[in-house]
C-alpha cells in the first residue's frame, strides 16, 4: 500500500506536539461574560460594526450609536478594538458586545487605581446639582460638593465651569457605580506643602511681621507669607479684652512672638503680650491704692469706662463709680474716648487681673455737705417730691438730695397702708435717722410717741385692759393703752375653756382685760392672754378659798369669791 507524500504521520513525539497545540487553542477560545476582549473590524454597515472575536462561536455587533463619529470613519477591516463582552451568546446564540461599557469599564478601573493611590485626577466640572456639581473624570460623572470645590464660599460657580482642573475622589461605590471627589483637598495639599516651606524658616521665639487677615471672637487670624496663624485673644494683652474688633482692622500690620510651632498640623501660634512686661507683676510698685491718678479715657461701655493709666495698664471705672448719689450712669453721658480725667485707685487684683478705678471718689460728695448742715439727729421741715409703694421721698428745699421714709417708719403701726396719709406736696416734719451708701434716710415716727412705752413698766403677768379693734377668724386685734398699741389676741387665748375661745363671741369695741403673757422691748413686741388672766384667778381662787378637791366647780369657786368680796365692800 502506498504512502501519500502529501499526508502529515504523527508518531508518539508528533502526538504531544499535537496536544500542546490543542492545549494552547482551548486557552486562547476560554470567553467571560462581563470581560474586556480584543476583538478586530469585520465590516461596518449602516447599523452595526462587525466584530470578530477569537474562540466565539459567530461574529459580534456594535451599534454604531456607541461610536463616535469621529472614530468611525476611522474604523478599518481588519482593525484592533476593544470592547465589553456582556453574554457569550444571547437566547438567539449572537455574541453581545458593547464599545462604550468597554470604555465606562477601563475608566472605573483607572477611577480605583487613583482612589487606592490617592492620586490627583483630572476632571470638568459640566453642571451644577442640588448641594454639588457634576464632575466629568475619565469619562465618568462624579458629584463634588459645594463644600469641596475651593477653599472659600463660593457665590458665583460660573468661575468654575467647563474648566479642567484638578480632583482627588474620597469615596467610591463600587456596586452603583458613584463617585464622589474634591477640589479642596487638592488645594489643601498644595498649601501645605507651602506651610511647611514657610514653617521651616521660623522657629519658637521669633518676632515677626504679619497681616490681620480676618477678627473673630476668639481670636485673630494673621498671614505670615502664605501661612495663616492664629492669635488667640488670651494672647493679645495681659488685660482683659471684651471685643477684638476695637483694637484690630483686616488688613492692618501688626509685630507677633511665635509662641509654638505644630509642625505634624502645619500650623504657628502667635502672641503679642510674650513681647510685653506684666503690667501686674510692677503695678503696686508704680501705683499705691488710695491714691489719685490721672487717666486716659480708651473705651466706653454699657457697664462703664476703662481708663489707661499708662500704657498697657488699663483700669475700669464701673458705672457706679461715677456719680455720687447715682448707681447706674451712662458712661457716655460723662466721658469722651480720649477724655483725661482724674480718679482713685480702688483695687488691684493680681489673680483676676482687674484694676477697680472710681471717678466719683475725686469729687466733692453732696452728702458731705448735708451731714453738715443735718446732722444725724436733726428734725427737718420737708416737702414730699415723690410717693412709691415702698415709701416716700421728701426734699429740704435747699438741697439736691431727697430723704427717704419707708412705709414703715411713717407711723409705728408699719403697714403700708400709712401711705394713704401722704401726697406729693405735702409738708412734713421728719427726723434725720442714718445715712447709708450715699443715701439720706429719714422717719416720721420718730417724732412721735411710741405707743410700746405703755409697757415700759410692765411686766410679765401684769393685767392691762384692751379694746376690741377688729374681730378676725383667729382671733382679736386690740389696742391697748392711751396711745392704742396694736396687737393679736391668738384664739387660742380668749379663754381657758376651749368652747369659750371663738372671736364670735365678741365685737368691735368691747373691752377686755387680759394678761401680759410675753414681752420684747427690743422687738417691739406683746403677746397677751385672756386665757391666762382666768387661769390666775382660778389659782388665786382655790388658793384662798378651797380646793379641787371640795368638789365645786371653778363656777362656784369664783362665784362665791366674788359674793364675799362685795359683802366686804359693805
Amino acid at each position: 500500500m502506498g504512502t501519500d507524500s502529501s499526508l502529515k504521520v504523527y508518531n508518539q513525539d508528533n502526538n504531544s506536539e499535537f496536544a500542546k497545540l490543542i492545549s494552547e487553542n482551548l486557552e486562547n477560545i476560554i470567553l467571560k461574560d462581563n470581560s474586556i476582549v480584543t476583538g478586530s473590524v469585520e465590516k461596518v454597515d449602516d447599523k452595526y460594526v462587525h466584530v470578530f472575536i477569537k474562540g466565539a462561536k459567530s461574529s459580534g455587533l456594535v451599534d454604531i450609536n456607541e461610536i463616535p463619529h469621529a472614530e468611525l470613519d476611522s474604523l478599518e477591516e481588519g482593525k484592533e478594538i476593544e470592547v465589553f463582552l456582556e453574554r457569550t451568546e444571547d437566547r438567539n446564540g449572537n455574541i453581545v458586545l458593547s464599545i462604550e461599557k468597554a470604555r465606562r469599564a477601563k475608566s472605573w478601573k483607572k477611577i480605583e487605581e487613583a482612589f487606592e493611590k490617592q492620586e490627583k485626577v483630572s476632571g470638568i466640572i459640566k453642571n451644577t446639582v442640588k448641594g454639588g456639581v457634576v464632575v466629568e473624570i475619565f469619562g465618568v460623572f462624579a458629584f463634588c460638593p459645594n463644600s469641596q470645590v475651593a477653599d472659600r464660599p463660593i457665590k458665583n460657580m460660573n468661575e468654575f465651569m467647563n474648566k479642567p482642573m484638578e480632583f482627588q475622589i474620597i469615596k467610591i461605590d463600587n456596586v452603583r457605580m458613584n463617585v464622589i471627589a474634591s477640589r479642596r483637598q487638592v488645594i489643601e495639599q498644595e498649601k501645605n506643602k507651602n506651610k511647611e516651606k514657610v514653617i521651616k524658616n521660623y522657629k519658637v521665639g521669633d518676632v515677626v511681621e504679619g497681616t490681620i487677615k480676618a477678627v473673630q471672637s476668639y481670636g485673630c487670624f494673621v498671614s505670615i507669607e502664605s501661612l495663616d496663624c492664629l492669635l488667640h485673644s488670651s494672647e493679645v494683652s495681659h488685660l482683659k479684652i471684651t471685643n477684638l474688633n476695637d483694637m484690630f482692622t483686616v488688613g492692618e500690620k501688626i509685630k507677633v512672638k511665635v509662641l509654638e510651632i505644630d509642625n505634624e498640623n502645619m500650623r504657628m501660634s502667635l502672641s503679642v503680650k510674650a513681647m510685653l512686661p506684666d503690667p501686674f507683676e510692677t503695678i503696686k510698685d508704680k501705683f499705691s491704692i488710695g491714691n489719685e491718678y490721672e487717666v486716659k479715657i480708651v473705651k466706653l461701655t454699657d457697664f462703664g469706662a476703662f481708663a489707661e493709666m499708662q500704657e498697657g495698664i488699663v483700669g475700669l471705672i464701673h458705672s457706679s463709680e461715677i456719680k455720687h448719689m447715682q448707681k447706674n450712669v451712662n458712661p457716655k453721658s460723662a466721658f469722651k474716648i480720649g477724655d483725661t480725667v482724674k480718679v482713685k485707685l480702688k483695687e488691684v487684683d493680681t489673680e483676676k487681673r482687674k484694676i477697680a478705678l472710681s471717678y466719683k471718689d475725686c469729687l466733692p460728695n453732696p452728702v458731705d455737705e448735708f451731714i453738715t448742715k443735718y446732722p444725724i439727729g436733726t428734725t427737718v421741715k420737708t416737702k414730699v417730691v415723690t410717693k412709691k409703694d415702698f415709701g416716700i421721698f421728701c426734699n429740704t428745699g435747699d438741697s439736691d438730695i431727697d430723704i427717704f421714709v419707708h412705709y414703715k417708719q411713717l407711723d409705728y403701726a408699719e403697714s403700708s397702708k400709712a401711705l394713704d396719709n401722704f401726697n406729693k406736696g405735702d409738708e412734713v416734719e421728719l427726723k434725720i435717722i442714718d445715712i447709708k451708701d450715699d443715701k439720706v434716710n429719714g422717719s416720721i415716727r420718730a417724732l412721735k410717741k411710741d405707743p410700746f412705752s405703755f409697757f415700759d413698766d410692765k411686766k410679765i403677768g401684769d393685767i392691762v385692759s384692751t379694746r376690741v379693734v377688729e374681730v378676725q377668724d383667729n382671733g382679736l386685734k386690740v389696742d391697748v393703752g392711751p396711745d392704742r398699741y396694736q396687737t393679736i389676741i391668738r384664739k387660742s387665748e380668749l379663754a381657758l375653756e376651749k368652747s369659750d375661745q371663738r372671736p364670735n363671741r365678741f365685737s368691735s369695741g368691747d373691752s377686755i382685760d387680759a394678761a401680759i403673757l410675753e414681752l420684747d422691748a427690743d422687738k417691739r413686741r406683746v403677746k397677751l392672754s385672756v386665757k391666762k388672766l382666768e387661769q390666775q384667778q382660778a389659782d388665786e381662787a382655790i388658793e384662798k378659798y378651797g380646793s379641787t378637791s371640795s368638789g365645786q366647780s371653778l363656777a362656784g369657786i369664783l362665784g362665791e369669791a366674788l359674793e364675799k368680796k362685795d359683802q366686804k365692800k359693805d
